[in-house]
């Protein structure tokens, strides 16, 4: 089973949309740890899975709608 720190991730609440980052080779653990958290932490929300690189970009925008 994959660690809590194999992945990341950002959400967007107006869009209801969970952007997930996978930061590990073993993508059959993560997506189960991922899967099983999502529907039950956030099971309104959609979910995105994406690159590192587009990761920051979505959580760049975030941070810059906080401020």
């Amino acid at each position: 089973m994959a660690s809590p720190t194999s992945w990341e991730f950002c959400k967007e609440v107006e869009t209801k949309i969970l952007w997930v980052n996978i930061c590990t080779e073993n993508l059959e653990g993560a997506a189960i740890s991922i899967n099983k958290w999502w529907k039950t932490r956030y099971p309104v929300y959609k979910i995105r899975i994406v690159s590192k690189k587009e990761f920051d970009l979505v959580k760049m925008q975030a941070e810059k709608k906080e401020q």
